[in-house]
């Protein structure tokens, strides 16, 4: 390598990302999986004995959410989950000139019993 490649390369640094919030343990977070994928998951959490789920989308994902909670209560647990509490807002998304609102959903769930 020459001389002036090594500095260019001396010069990039890497920017650290942004801390993120840990994803709490009863929470599922929608994105571009199957909806089967997801239907697993909350099937998978309740299994485990706990009886309370958030299920969060934003954007596109929203209407996969509604799906993902639709599919479970009226195939799977038939009568035995229902919706306790649905949260919509809006997100920042972005940095600088590139901020952008972003449309979100809590969907919060219960399993009966």
């Amino acid at each position: 390598m020459t001389e002036n490649a090594e500095s260019s390369e001396k010069e990039v640094e890497a920017r650290p990302s942004p801390a993120r919030a840990p994803i709490p343990p009863d929470t599922i977070l929608i994105g571009s999986k199957p909806i089967m994928a997801y239907a697993t998951a909350i099937m998978m959490h309740f299994s485990g004995g706990k009886k309370i789920l958030t299920i969060k989308a934003r954007g596109r994902a929203i209407s996969t959410a509604v799906d993902v909670v639709e599919v479970v209560r009226r195939r799977f647990f038939e009568g035995k989950m229902k919706v306790i509490d649905i949260a919509i807002g809006t997100q920042a998304i972005g940095e600088g000139g590139d901020v952008r609102n972003v449309s979100t959903i809590e969907i919060k769930v219960e399993k009966t019993e």
